[in-house]
């Protein structure tokens, strides 16, 4: 048989020829069918998905949303690489976890997570550093003034958009302490604060408004866009629990808020802050079909087992649960922002 000498170089130019009009059909994909692989992702097969190519990158930037209200919360941990590297590690329910390395939370300890940031306090630089753990997206802020308590879970902090001043407020309380501080992102902005009358317990973004509850169990609306100065409004509810409650604190699942108090070490009773008719509803032990996330730190949340993309748990089973951590990190709300009214 005689060898045709060309045979290799075709052989070599057609397999070229063949890699590359596979690869070419990568971004050319049927755009719904990529939508229904990627929602069956972790998050960190989401990251590598949205690195492959522009159309798959915008594909997960238009969807990210949707991606993330899809799945569980996760638990928030931190340890040491061996070159002193500050390592983030974020588990789902399944036991999944995505770890990330983010070098603004080195010498400095979490107090937090809101609005899809967790929240840092360097006490030698008295700054509060706020980072997204899946896009390190950082917000900082100037010098905090006040005391901040040695306990990380006394400190009270949620972040919000405010559109008179165009820009990221974080507002600050501390368990017992009756000031409110407050301040926009930036090393030039410096930090303003309002006065209570009681000790405050708990502050929390619900619906366009901040709420502040005090150790005599009443609310406040912090209207921090009032004009000439930001004001605290006592709101006056009925059926007002008149006996002490324990560490207790704002939870919100999105349509309703709610105050948690704890009963025991793994009991917790409820009450539903009703705005329509002004008083405190008791829930008893549960929110409804509602899982609810309580944490140490500023992170709690009630979540309906259903939205999450689950292939290999029982959604039924979580309905009405109460999960505990150090710290929760909340992904469906990445890419909400708490606006202010």
């Amino acid at each position: 048989m005689v060898r045709n000498p060309n045979n290799k170089a075709s052989s070599s130019k057609s397999s070229k020829t063949s890699d590359d009009t596979d690869s070419s059909t990568w971004p050319n994909l049927n755009p719904e069918l990529l939508s229904l692989i990627m929602m069956r992702l972790r998050v960190v097969d989401y990251v590598a998905f949205s690195g492959v190519c522009k159309s798959w990158r915008s594909l997960a930037h238009s969807e990210k949303n949707k991606f993330m209200s899809s799945k569980q919360p996760m638990s928030v941990s931190f340890s040491f690489s061996t070159k002193a590297k500050k390592e983030c590690h974020l588990t789902d329910l399944n036991g999944n976890t995505f770890t990330t390395l983010l070098p603004s939370s080195t010498a400095r300890t979490s107090v937090g997570s809101t609005c899809g940031y967790l929240i840092f306090f360097g006490r030698k630089t008295r700054e509060f550093v706020l980072v997204n753990p899946i896009t390190r997206h950082e917000l900082h802020f100037p010098g905090f003034p006040f005391h901040v308590s040695n306990d990380p879970t006394s400190v009270r902090g949620t972040l919000v958009f405010s559109p008179s001043v165009s820009g990221w407020v974080l507002v600050i309380s501390h368990r017992f302490s009756s000031v409110i501080s407050f301040s926009l992102a930036g090393t030039q902005p410096s930090w303003d604060y309002l006065s209570f009358n009681f000790p405050v317990l708990d502050i929390h973004y619900f619906k366009g408004k901040i709420y502040s509850l005090n150790s005599e169990n009443r609310l406040c609306e912090v209207k921090l866009n009032s004009k000439p100065q930001p004001v605290l409004t006592p709101l006056t509810m009925k059926n007002v629990p008149e006996r002490d409650l324990i560490h207790p604190e704002f939870v919100s699942s999105g349509e309703n808020l709610y105050v948690v108090s704890r009963i025991s070490k793994d009991a917790y009773e409820t009450f539903k802050i009703d705005f329509h008719k002004m008083e405190w509803v008791s829930t008893g032990k549960t929110i409804g079909e509602y899982a609810v996330f309580v944490s140490d730190l500023k992170s709690s949340s009630a979540m309906n087992p259903g939205t999450w993309m689950l292939y290999d748990t029982d959604k039924s089973k979580n309905k009405g649960r109460w999960f505990t951590a150090n710290l929760w990190y909340f992904r469906h709300v990445c890419e909400q922002a708490n606006l202010l009214q």
